[in-house]
C-alpha cells in the first residue's frame, strides 16, 4: 500500500483529500502546516507528498526546499495544490 502525506492548513480541504485517498486504498498521513509536514515526512518516508503552497509557519516552497536537502526525503515526489 502506498503512503501519501497531505500537508494542508484548511481543515475541510485536508479532510476531503484524506477521505478520497483513503477510499482509494492509500495509507494517508495528514499535517496541518509545513513544519509538522516536514517532521512527518522525515519520520514516515511517504511515497508521495501533496502539499498546499500558501500556509502559515512554513509554506510549500519551504517544505520542498527542506525535503530536497535530506537524502532520505530528496526523491519523494511532491505535488503542490
Amino acid at each position: 500500500m502506498y503512503k501519501i502525506l497531505v500537508i494542508e492548513d484548511e481543515i475541510s480541504v485536508r479532510q476531503n483529500l484524506c477521505e478520497l485517498l483513503t477510499y482509494e486504498d492509500f495509507d494517508v498521513i495528514a499535517a496541518e502546516n509545513g513544519r509538522i509536514g516536514v517532521q512527518l515526512a522525515q519520520q514516515e518516508i511517504p511515497d508521495l507528498v501533496i502539499c498546499d503552497v500558501m500556509m502559515p509557519e512554513l509554506d510549500g516552497h519551504g517544505v520542498l526546499n527542506i525535503l530536497r536537502q535530506q537524502p532520505t526525503t530528496a526523491t519523494i515526489p511532491l505535488i503542490f495544490l
